[in-house]
């Protein structure tokens, strides 16, 4: 490692602190003082308002660290032309690709430890962020992250099976309906219970206070009433995702957990896959939108350093804004999940190409 690399390496970090400091101190205050409205309703305490700041402040960090990056690469670029270090290195036969190398290098540090956090850290933090808000800030007697309501799922080639409410959490189900459909989707029989629930001794699902009944025509039943009876599922529990967890809290494991039952089961997986392919295009997102940025402090040598970082903050927003719209949209089902993660990656990553090239660097 040259002793020019570590140089322009050891300037990159004092403004990236800097910055991250100061958008930390915004983003959490602000969301702090938020919070602490919640302190007239009678149950909320200050100690339970900085508790949930504090929860949430690794999910905060991972927000700011692009912008904080993107200002720190600025600041050095924008600091070493102003000085005359940049015409001097270029002078003596630097070029720009080789200066901008350890200010890329840093930035990939940094991407790479906040994927760690964001994989590991952050979703276990902001479940229990999650469960602390609405049961010590603003509390909900209903509230349960295990628990969803009015569910369908397809359990096989020609089952389907409703229940008004999943509780993975107790491996219970209650108010359920197992219907079984022959060849042309008519039904031919149903189980109806009160409840169904896991037994660890069978592993298998099973019925509790309910009705097995047998379409005989169109016009003839035979019911059978049992009190507890085996269920034909028998998926377990750790291997089901249905609850009320926002696909943004989790990680890229709990979400590929998420997308493979919902395609075993039937159900649309379009928002989940969309944002795991945008969290598996988060690396890519923070080199590029530092990239996007870098160029200007040298394009815009004899403007100020604010004008320059305005420019780049201007592309960055528009970065965020253009991941958004196409994250909203993928979610949706309207495009391609890996088209809505990766698109904006590959259209800026063009842009990004064209840059270079047309400034020659």
């Amino acid at each position: 490692m040259s002793r020019m690399f570590r140089y322009i390496a050891k300037k990159f970090w004092g403004p990236f602190f800097f910055a991250m400091g100061v958008f930390a101190a915004l983003v959490v205050l602000g969301d702090t003082f938020e919070k602490l409205k919640t302190l007239s309703n009678g149950y909320s305490t200050l100690g339970a308002v900085l508790t949930y700041s504090l929860l949430t402040f690794p999910s905060w960090l991972t927000t700011i660290m692009p912008v904080a990056c993107l200002l720190g690469a600025i600041s050095v670029i924008s600091e070493m032309v102003s000085s005359g270090e940049w015409t001097a290195c270029v002078a003596s036969g630097f070029s720009p690709r080789q200066l901008f190398k350890p200010v890329i290098m840093c930035i990939i540090l940094v991407t790479l430890l906040t994927m760690a956090v964001q994989e590991f850290i952050v979703p276990p933090l902001n479940i229990k962020a999650e469960s602390w808000y609405y049961t010590k800030i603003s509390p909900d007697e209903n509230f349960n992250l295990n628990a969803e309501e009015d569910v369908v799922m397809k359990i096989g080639d020609n089952q389907m099976l409703y229940a008004k409410l999943v509780d993975l959490g107790t491996g219970v189900m209650e108010n359920v309906s197992l219907d079984t459909y022959d060849s042309l989707w008519n039904i031919a029989s149903q189980y109806v219970a009160k409840r169904m629930v896991w037994d660890d001794a069978s592993r298998s699902w099973v019925f509790e206070q309910g009705t097995y009944r047998t379409f005989v025509d169109e016009l003839d039943t035979e019911d059978q009433h049992f009190e507890r009876t085996d269920s034909p599922v028998q998926m377990n529990p750790d291997d089901m995702s249905v609850n009320r967890t926002e696909n943004k809290l989790l990680s890229i494991r709990a979400l590929t957990k998420r997308i493979n039952f919902f395609k075993h089961t039937g159900l649309s997986s379009y928002a989940a896959e969309t944002e795991r392919q945008a969290k598996l295009a988060t690396p890519f997102v923070t080199l590029i939108m530092c990239l996007l940025g870098m160029p200007f402090a040298i394009s815009l040598r004899r403007k100020s350093k604010i004008l320059n970082i305005i420019a780049s903050m201007v592309i960055a927003f528009t970065f965020w804004w253009l991941i958004s719209m196409v994250t909203s949209i993928g979610e949706n089902g309207y495009i391609n999940p890996f088209l809505a993660g990766w698109g904006p990656v590959l259209i800026f990553g063009a842009v990004v190409f064209f840059e270079f090239k047309c400034l020659k660097l």
